[in-house]
């Protein structure tokens, strides 16, 4: 580990762990901080982001800043080191765990930011900048940072990219499935009835085969990548990108999928329809909220809407279980605020 200092008048201690050994010994530590946060998820979990640095730190340093107080860990800036522009030119750049750049930006982690829970976030964000302002770095890229956030004036001096704001919509999840779907806006209330009886209707039947343990999950991916590809080549309807089209994404998500499945933080739902899977639903979970993921469908069935009753045999099997809230993947448009969700943005 790196010097341990004081961080300014907070009272905080930091230290850096710039080696896998030190990463992989911080994991008890990470997870007990990830619960503490203002809405805690998978992806900032010590094992989405360990698989993470494995798959896309290749040529890169680690240099994770911890912030403890009594001993305590109170806060994480998951920070590694890469340079920007020509060997020997450039600059050089702390950025956090999940940001892939070369255009990619911070990829498929979807909550991409520093692991300071909300009660000590004004002092974490003060040590920080203290840290920040004892070392020579070019850029720190603050990724999740509210847009009417104040932050420390030493800290914006050394923020040169303050990452880029993104919008999550999310909502309650009624005690039973047939109260959300009579909660839903007219227009969606619809599609939701008439899709499932469009497949009876025609002399078909569907059930969803939920995936639910590293293995099962393990021995679907190749399906699910197969359908997600298959969604993305479709010439009719939305057109959506291939997001596992880089090696490097899908020889993560083979490895980080069933480790968080063995924690019961990732399913995989299937939608069979005669036996015959045509689509595909992933998700994550932590506490009571389910994180909506990626998702693919054979185009063939596109007319039946297959992908919309994966999605929506998978919010019925989550609501049975007791989960009790909704969270899309970031971004706007259409295809969330269909669900009658509420916004937030960071």
């Amino acid at each position: 580990m790196g010097r341990v200092e004081a961080g300014g008048g907070t009272g905080m201690l930091t230290d850096v762990v710039n080696t896998e050994a030190e990463f992989d010994a911080l994991r008890p530590e990470w997870n007990s901080l990830v619960p503490r946060l203002s809405q805690p998820s998978p992806y900032q979990s010590w094992e989405w982001n360990r698989s993470w640095w494995r798959h896309f730190g290749s040529g890169h340093h680690l240099h994770i800043v911890t912030f403890r107080e009594a001993g305590r860990l109170e806060g994480i800036a998951q920070f590694y080191r890469r340079r920007f522009g020509p060997p020997g030119a450039g600059i050089r750049a702390l950025v956090p765990l999940g940001w892939e750049g070369n255009g990619r930006r911070q990829g498929i982690t979807e909550h991409c930011e520093l692991l300071f829970p909300e009660a000590a976030r004004r002092t974490l964000m003060t040590a920080l900048s203290d840290w920040l302002g004892n070392r020579r770095w070019s850029v720190a890229l603050l990724p999740g940072t509210d847009p009417g956030e104040e932050l420390p004036q030493r800290l914006l001096s050394h923020v040169v990219i303050r990452g880029k704001p993104s919008t999550y919509h999310h909502r309650a999840l009624p005690a039973t499935y047939a109260e959300l779907v009579a909660g839903l806006n007219k227009s969606m209330r619809d599609n939701v009835k008439y899709y499932p009886r469009l497949l009876e209707r025609t002399g078909h039947r569907f059930q969803l085969r939920v995936c639910d343990s590293a293995n099962s999950v393990g021995a679907a991916l190749s399906t699910f990548l197969e359908l997600h590809q298959a969604r993305a080549r479709s010439i009719t309807g939305v057109h959506h990108r291939d997001k596992f089209a880089f090696a490097d994404r899908r020889a993560f998500l083979i490895e980080v999928a069933p480790r968080l499945a063995a924690l019961g933080q990732l399913r995989l739902g299937l939608l069979e329809v005669d036996r015959c899977v045509v689509a595909a639903q992933m998700w994550l979970e932590m506490n009571d909220t389910m994180f909506i993921h990626y998702t693919g469908y054979d185009p063939a069935w596109a007319a039946n809407s297959v992908q919309l009753i994966a999605t929506l045999e998978c919010l019925r099997w989550c609501i049975g279980r007791g989960v009790r809230r909704v969270e899309f993947l970031r971004g706007s448009g259409q295809r969330n605020e269909r669900w009658d969700v509420e916004r937030r943005v960071r």
